[in-house]
């Protein structure tokens, strides 16, 4: 399909494993429709693809435009795409015939059921540049974003774009060696995400609970460890509670290793951090800083701050909307 450089509007979508979530923005950013579904990501690309195009519909219908005045559709996908973003190299939450999602065409089939032209990239790839067009990133031109949650994730713009990589699979931030620790998921053993996901971050805490540590987390989670959360222990550490205080003292430890390597070797303006986890705030930030700015080269980490991502779960929508903005400036 052909991109319409003169079009008012775009459409951005978030895919996640249990729903996929959709908007129309203009050119200023501005929000004007929404549309939500569940993703059937179990049950083949056909029933998924389905479920964005109603998603896709629902936004456009609640907007009150046409479809020949949107520009095209974006989404962050979970998995690694490959650099035309049209095909699903990996998506490890997605099935086909039962098994992962490998080499699966979904850009154009995506298009032909929405009637619009699609682009896609890695979830937290778009989340980035979600953050850096309409959010905490604003005004910079090279900035890094770490996303923490079930997952450790990342994006890179550079110069003003998006960065990628070769293959597409640039940014994957959570598999930065930080440690001599667990491994996590997909993840290598000691990289930042084995110790700085959610399970690494609450399995923390449950090894202090065990070891007899008094704090008030015991009672938060009825002393059952397997259901202590990352809000448990933020909630926990600001009433001043010892253990949860020092296990956000740990994993800022680790993020911040994670920032120095990434200050270190790309000097980027900006260091943003978004997801679940960074809802702990400046308990958290406060060591990564710290941490970042023992390690790094004091020429570089002074002119870098670390702060807050401002698109919360919109920024993926956001971002998709920004893949198809950047296509649009350069169509010719």
């Amino acid at each position: 399909m052909i991109w319409n450089r003169d079009a008012r509007f775009v459409v951005g979508a978030d895919l996640g494993g249990t729903n996929i979530r959709a908007a129309v923005l203009d050119r200023d950013g501005k929000m004007l429709g929404h549309g939500k579904r569940p993703s059937l990501a179990l049950e083949g690309s056909a029933r998924t693809i389905g479920q964005i195009k109603q998603a896709v519909d629902e936004a456009i219908t609640e907007a009150g435009i046409t479809r020949a005045e949107i520009g095209g559709l974006g989404i962050g996908v979970p998995g690694h795409i490959d650099p035309e973003g049209k095909r699903v190299l990996w998506a490890p939450n997605f099935y086909e015939d039962g098994f992962p999602y490998r080499n699966i065409e979904l850009g154009d089939p995506i298009a032909e059921a929405t009637g619009l032209p699609v682009l896609m990239g890695n979830d937290a790839n778009v989340a980035a540049l979600g953050e850096f067009r309409f959010g905490a990133g604003r005004g910079t031109r090279t900035m890094v974003m770490f996303t923490l949650g079930t997952g450790v994730g990342g994006g890179l713009i550079l110069d003003g774009k998006l960065w990628t990589g070769f293959t597409g699979g640039a940014g994957e931030l959570g598999h930065i060696i930080v440690a001599a620790g667990e491994r996590g998921g997909a993840a290598a053993y000691g990289s930042l995400e084995s110790m700085a996901q959610i399970a690494a971050i609450c399995e923390r805490a449950s090894r202090k609970l065990c070891q007899g540590r008094k704090s008030t987390l015991a009672e938060r989670c009825a002393y059952d460890w397997h259901r202590i959360t990352p809000k448990d222990i933020a909630d926990a550490a600001l009433e001043g509670d010892a253990v949860a205080l020092e296990v956000l003292e740990e994993t800022g430890y680790y993020i911040g290793l994670g920032v120095t390597s990434v200050v270190m070797l790309l000097n980027p303006e900006k260091i943003v951090i978004g997801g679940g986890v960074a809802g702990a705030g400046e308990l958290l930030f406060e060591p990564i800083r710290r941490t970042a700015w023992a390690n790094s080269s004091s020429t570089l980490i002074k002119d870098c701050p670390i702060i807050a991502a401002e698109l919360g779960d919109d920024a993926g929508i956001y971002g998709g909307a920004g893949l198809v903005f950047d296509a649009l400036e350069s169509a010719v």
